[in-house]
Formats: C-alpha cells, sequence, structure tokens
C-alpha cells in the first residue's frame, strides 16, 4: 500500500477488492436511500469522488443519472470502468484525480456523494470548496464519514479498545481525525454550505461474515504502524488474536464505525 495526498491510503490487489466488496454489502443500502432521501434522479449529473470499485456509481446510472467516478487509485478506476462497461452501463465513467484538483468544470453537477473518502484528508473543509465550486448553485453534496471512536465490543474486549486508540493516535500523527466526522456539518457551513440533513447509523453484529470487518481494516492499519515502527509485529498479533476471539464468539456483540450522514446544499 501507498500513501498519496493528505494520507489517503490506496490499496492493490484482491484482497483490497474484498475489502470494497464487503465495504459495499454493509453500507450501499443506507447510501441509496441517502442519495434517493437528496433527491437523486434520472438525468443529473452526479459525481461519486473516492469511487473505489464504482458500486454507487453504477447504481446511480441504472437510476439514469449520468455518472462520472473519481478516484486517486488508477486501477480500481481500471477495474470500475470494466465493470461497468461488462453490466452494460454506458452511461457511467471513471477517470483518475484527486478531489482538490478534479479537473470539473464549474457549476456543472447537480450531485456528489463521498463515502469513506474526508476521514483521510487533512484538510476536509477545503474538499468540501472544492465540491461547492463544482456544483450548480441549488446543487446537493451528499457525505457519508466513519466515526472509528465508536467501535466496540459487549462484553469488551480489550483488544478492541487498544487498536482503536492505535488508530485514533496514528491518525493525529498523519493529521487527520478518525473521530472528527461528528462535526461534518460544521465543517460543510464553512465550505458555503446549507445544511439540509444529518442522521448517523451504526452496524453491529453478534454473528455472519460482516462481523470482523473492522477486525480486518485495523489489522491492515496495523501493518503500517508496524513499517512505521510505532507498533511490533508481536504485539499487532497479539490483538489480531484477541480481536478475532471476539469475533467468533457467539456471545460477543462487535459494534462497527458510526456512520455520520450529511446532505448540503449549494445556495441559489
Amino acid at each position: 500500500m501507498s500513501t498519496i495526498g493528505d494520507q489517503y491510503i490506496l490499496g492493490v490487489g484482491r484482497s483490497d477488492h474484498d475489502r470494497l466488496h464487503v465495504i459495499s454489502e454493509i453500507h450501499d443500502g443506507e447510501t441509496r436511500e441517502l442519495l434517493k432521501r437528496a433527491g437523486l434522479a434520472a438525468g443529473h449529473r452526479f459525481v461519486e469522488f473516492g469511487c473505489g470499485l464504482g458500486y454507487v456509481s453504477r447504481w446511480a446510472a441504472e437510476l439514469g443519472a449520468h455518472a462520472t467516478g473519481i478516484d486517486l487509485n488508477e486501477h480500481q478506476v481500471e477495474v470500475a470502468q470494466k465493470l461497468a462497461d461488462h453490466s452494460g452501463v454506458t452511461n457511467a465513467q471513471f477517470r483518475v484525480a484527486n478531489i482538490y484538483e478534479h479537473g470539473l468544470e464549474p457549476e456543472s453537477l447537480d450531485m456528489t456523494h463521498c463515502r469513506w473518502l474526508l476521514v483521510h484528508l487533512s484538510r476536509p473543509v477545503e474538499a468540501m470548496r472544492s465540491i461547492y465550486a463544482a456544483l450548480k448553485p441549488g446543487g446537493v453534496m451528499v457525505c457519508e464519514e466513519c466515526d472509528a471512536s465508536a467501535i466496540y465490543s459487549e462484553p469488551p474486549s480489550h483488544a478492541y479498545q487498544e487498536m482503536v486508540e492505535l488508530g485514533l493516535n496514528a491518525g493525529k500523527r498523519r493529521g487527520v481525525d478518525y473521530a472528527g466526522w461528528r462535526r461534518v456539518h460544521l465543517w460543510a457551513r464553512e465550505a458555503g454550505f446549507e445544511i439540509v440533513h444529518v442522521s448517523a447509523y451504526q452496524p453491529h453484529y453478534i454473528s455472519g461474515k460482516h462481523k470482523g470487518f473492522w477486525n480486518w481494516t485495523m489489522v491492515t492499519a496495523g501493518e503500517g504502524m508496524v513499517r512505521e515502527g510505532t507498533l511490533s509485529e508481536e504485539r499487532l498479533r497479539e490483538l489480531e488474536r484477541g480481536m478475532s476471539a471476539a469475533d467468533m464468539d457467539p456471545h460477543t456483540v462487535v459494534a462497527h464505525a458510526r456512520m455520520h450522514q450529511l446532505i448540503a446544499r449549494k445556495p441559489v
């Protein structure tokens, strides 16, 4: 994995595809309902920043929107376009760019969406201002970002607790706040938007294949800490075993990160 821009982590290979697919399985239902609430409709010019493999962009295109998916990861953009072509979706395109220098025409978009993108950025207000410039007056920005501090298990797992703290502290060292997304509406106001809707949801699992998603994600992040020298390989594996024990315990609930949702409008 490599880091580009503000600490935006780019994954490569089959494992990262699997991770993005699981994110889609867990969250796409909530995302679709949010975009419908925001007014996404056929004929809209829609852009998804941080599109990954393009699950949301293809769905928007299937609704009749003219969809563009933008991501820094060249490999994922290539795969997203192939998936769209294979499924016969002709009104979705994908390209490589970043959210600050996206190259979109000013005041050309009806709606934008991002999920799990701003959480990686140290300049989220500037990113929102970049989105603001691309939206038409009355255009809508939809954001979904996670608050990793809300991850927990019950009964408590000390491994989960420690890994969450390690992750939050690693974010601070890199200039990002993985618990800051409860303030997303304040950042949108600072960027010039009118706030239309705020909400949050938090998946909980007592069993099933999605229960261990944050174990997987935090161990992947922990491997970066090992390379940085801020966590030993031995301690990471101890924490992984502790989190896995909670995941496999049929009497333990694991709560995922809380997802904060925002609909904001560019004033007319």
